[in-house]
């Protein structure tokens, strides 16, 4: 009897990924049914002569068998009464449970990718698992399961169409075609939801292997998705995408904040109900969304995003209507313009959001358009003084800084503390201001696995508290990370905590905060390192006992001397009066 405890998917990351593939074949195929070698080799001989799937070619079922049950995931319970030297096996885990869907999304991206480049698969998974989602609570809703209404077009009311789930995968007959085909209707009957991007979906789908196609569909019908909440689902969905952007690498780095960083600048800025939020770099949506949940009423928010990228608001958007979250606008436009920006404020009749919160890419190269722009960017705050093309760091502040109400955190490479030129400038002129509140430098190994880079978070706040007029408050952070992956990090509970505490309450604390006034900034050359001000002072590792000794040694040493020199002394002087 197997251990309960024992997780399917503990034992399947054991497995090598050709022999991982082949058991989500036979389980699809043979669930609780009872099989032999034989019937494991004329399945996958049929099944390669109906499709041509490679994945269907197999030199040696035995081998395969003996790996499964040497994993422990299929045993071994009889033998066939016709042919004693035929065994009989079973699935250990014939079933699939709702609390492996995480883990299963992850292996089939992995045997999805073989076929496709990552974005792509990405792209792929995402879609599926977001429209299998939104097709289950349109199904609750219309079997009165479920009376949350379902922010989603899933009918096409032009050709008397329906768009779900149920209705486009019940036959297998050109499911390519026909499933392309609903991803384009979808993204056109819910682009003010910001779904346009999901005709790449359509695309993707077009050039699929038929049975990979299949496979991902045959899994997702295991589970009614409808069951799941929003907030629990949600923060899947946002976890998936953090697992993706690990195997993605640097592709998914400039669409996605990591989570660590996601819930520290949630509990920084800490909205009030009934606030406008705005990232104007809102990639996955992972980082808006999480700043808002941490707020006691998300629901009286309004959420506001901004992307260049098409793709990273549809995914935003997927991302807030598999939460629950209808209350948010979505653009496709380049932020640094200011007029997507000032245009997405404006369907609300606003100049400015409440809230600003955004973690820009870094590194980028400002767009030939923006250059054009120069001295008539709308945002801009210090109008004299243009920062290098080169780096669009202090254009991304200024801009958070313009739009925002009342506070903004903006993330950024640790450089652009110190840069001179006409950073240094904007640096000046945003201190003048006396609107710079705090600059928390984050310890190394918190982005993309490898990353040496010690991230900052900037906070801008236009109601600063009066005891930190004229000054800024440093936190420098250079402790309080575990691991909790290979070559993944993440900030203890307890960092964070500290964190927001000293942020909070403007506490100093020896070798972690202190509040610096600005003339003290301006004698630095207006470097807004923290490490510059706050930095740990090594205890002097003292021996008194010792230190007394060789005082005393030194003491006997010179009284000696003094007596040799006084008796010296004395003879010349007696020799003298001789």
């Amino acid at each position: 009897m197997r251990n309960e405890q024992t997780s399917e998917f503990s034992l399947l990351k054991k497995l090598p990924p050709w022999a991982r593939r082949k058991y989500f074949l036979i389980k699809l195929e043979f669930k609780e049914r009872q099989f032999t070698i034989k019937d494991l080799e004329e399945f996958f001989e049929e099944k390669f002569k109906q499709t041509g799937n490679e994945e269907f070619l197999i030199k040696n079922v035995g081998e395969l068998v003996a790996v499964l049950s040497n994993a422990k995931l299929i045993k071994e319970i009889g033998s066939d009464p016709q042919d004693s030297r035929r065994k009989i096996y079973q699935l250990v885990f014939p079933k699939f449970e709702a609390k492996n869907l995480k883990e299963i999304l992850i292996f089939l991206y992995e045997h999805v990718r073989i076929s496709l480049d990552l974005p792509e698969a990405e792209k792929l998974l995402l879609a599926m698992l977001f429209y299998k989602t939104m097709s289950d609570r349109f199904k609750a809703v219309c079997n009165k399961h479920e009376k949350t209404k379902v922010e989603l077009k899933l009918y096409d009311p032009e050709n008397g169409e329906p768009l779900s789930w149920d209705s486009v995968v019940s036959s297998k007959q050109n499911i390519n075609e026909r499933l392309s085909h609903v991803f384009e209707k979808i993204a056109e009957l819910n682009s003010d939801k910001g779904l346009v991007g999901l005709k790449q979906v359509s695309e993707i789908i077009r050039r699929l292997d038929m049975q990979k196609l299949i496979q991902i569909i045959e899994i997702l019908n295991l589970y009614d998705l409808s069951f799941y909440p929003p907030t629990e689902i949600g923060g899947f969905y946002r976890d998936l995408l953090d697992n993706v952007s690990n195997i993605a690498g640097r592709y998914q780095v400039r669409f996605l904040t990591p989570k660590t960083i996601r819930t520290l600048l949630s509990r920084l800025l800490h909205v009030e109900n009934n606030s406008v939020i705005l990232d104007p770099a809102v990639g996955t949506g992972s980082l808006l969304i999480e700043t808002a949940l941490y707020s006691s009423s998300p629901e009286t928010l309004k959420l506001l995003g901004v992307d260049i990228d098409e793709w990273a608001v549809t995914t935003a958007a997927m991302n807030m209507l598999i939460s629950g979250i209808s209350n948010y606008t979505l653009r496709t436009g380049d932020s640094l313009l200011g007029t997507p920006v000032e245009g997405t404020l404006e369907n609300f009749g606003l100049n400015e959001a409440d809230y600003v919160v955004v973690d820009p890419p870094w590194g980028d190269v400002v767009s030939g358009e923006v250059a054009a722009m120069g001295k008539n960017l709308p945002y801009l705050l210090d109008k004299d003084n243009l920062p290098s093309w080169r780096s669009a760091d202090w254009l991304w502040v200024q801009l958070a800084a313009f739009y925002s109400k009342r506070k903004a955190a903006v993330v950024l490479h640790p450089s652009a503390l110190s840069r001179p030129g006409a950073e240094r400038e904007i640096r000046k002129t945003l201190l003048s201001m006396d609107i710079i509140e705090a600059i928390i430098q984050l310890p190394s190994k918190l982005l993309m696995p490898g990353t040496m880079v010690s991230p900052v978070i900037l906070m801008i706040n236009k109601e600063k508290d009066k005891a930190l007029h004229r000054k800024v408050l440093m936190i420098n952070v250079t402790e309080g990370v575990e691991e909790i992956g290979r070559r993944l990090f993440q900030l203890k509970q307890e960092t964070i905590d500290q964190i927001v505490s000293t942020y909070l309450s403007h506490r100093e604390i020896e070798g972690f905060s202190r509040i610096v006034p600005l003339e003290e900034i301006a004698d630095t050359d207006y470097n807004l390192n923290p490490q510059l001000y706050v930095f740990k002072r090594e205890p002097l590792n003292i021996d008194a006992e010792k230190i007394l000794s060789t005082l005393k040694e030194i003491l006997q040493k010179e009284e000696k001397l003094s007596k040799e020199a006084i008796a010296l002394a004395e003879k010349i002087l007696e020799a003298e009066n001789e």
